[in-house]
């Protein structure tokens, strides 16, 4: 795998980081997953809170990516009609991959990379949000909002490849060549979310759409003392992108638990070098006073 593969990769992961795990899912099907929203709806100066732990694994014929955090959720209603929420979270990961190192100059000679095995990758994003919702119905047996608002999140990885330097038939010793992405995003969201109540439980279907677009930026470091590195950093804007999401959730009012668990595997597309990515989510609602 060269340079421009598993910089693309790393690119996927990020973004995977700051969206994907905050439930915005990948791809525009249906599906049983926590809604976006704190509660289907709320009470005038009330505060809800809503909880989600998430776990995500991603795969492929010679990459192994674990990860997982936590999301939160706060809303503060005003009146009956308009509330204002926010969305942080924090996210880490860690696996291995395909390692590649870069070429430098020591003493006027032209040194190339040996990769001596794969990469461990590791890193960790914060995902931001913020919403105004209008509720248009909250009667006992359902309810509806829509929402809108501006997003960004941060994220920070490090990948680190086990290698040796050759220049003709000389070794260097074995050293560790890292790669550092910081990547931002940033845009807008909108959605719509009810609620149908049917006993203890309620089904939550949810309709979301997230525009975000930013830049990754790299640096390399070689592992070597008095070296003269060809490529010191490079920058990368990453296209404004958007994506959809819908389905619905369900709630166990007794226990204020969203049992909504998002299973998800991207699609295997070439340009995604067969990478496929399982998601799990759990949710549990706080209602304030």
């Amino acid at each position: 795998m060269n340079k421009r593969s598993i910089l693309r990769i790393s690119l996927m992961l990020s973004m995977i980081m700051v969206s994907a795990v905050l439930g915005r899912a990948q791809q525009s099907n249906f599906q049983i997953a926590p809604a976006p929203i704190a509660y289907p709806y709320f009470e005038p100066r009330r505060t809800d809170i809503k909880l989600t732990g998430v776990y995500f694994g991603i795969k492929a014929t010679d990459i192994s990516i674990k990860g997982g955090g936590i999301n939160g959720n706060f809303r503060r209603s005003m009146n009956e009609t308009a509330a204002f929420d926010a969305q942080l979270g924090l996210f880490g990961l860690g696996g291995e991959l395909p390692g590649f190192a870069l070429p430098f100059v020591y003493s006027n000679a032209l040194w190339t990379p040996v990769i001596d095995g794969k990469a461990s990758l590791s890193g960790v994003s914060f995902p931001l949000s913020f919403n105004l919702e209008i509720q248009a119905l909250n009667r006992p047996g359902g309810s509806l909002l829509f929402f809108a608002g501006p997003n960004m999140a941060l994220a920070l990885l490090s990948m680190v490849t086990p290698y040796h330097a050759q220049s003709g038939v000389t070794n260097a010793a074995k050293t560790n060549f890292t790669a550092e992405m910081t990547t931002f995003l940033g845009g807008v969201q909108g959605g719509a979310q009810g609620s149908v109540r049917m006993g203890q439980v309620k089904v939550v279907p949810f309709f979301m759409t997230m525009t975000q677009s930013g830049s990754a930026s790299f640096s390399f470091k070689h592992g070597y003392s008095g070296v003269r590195s060809l490529v010191t950093s490079s920058v990368v804007d990453i296209e404004p992108f958007t994506v959809n999401s819908f389905g619905a959730d369900i709630i166990i009012i007794p226990w204020n638990l969203s049992i909504g668990t998002l299973i998800q595997q991207m699609s295997a597309e070439k340009d995604q070098q067969g990478v496929k990515t399982t998601i799990f989510q759990l949710s549990w609602h706080f209602r304030g006073s």
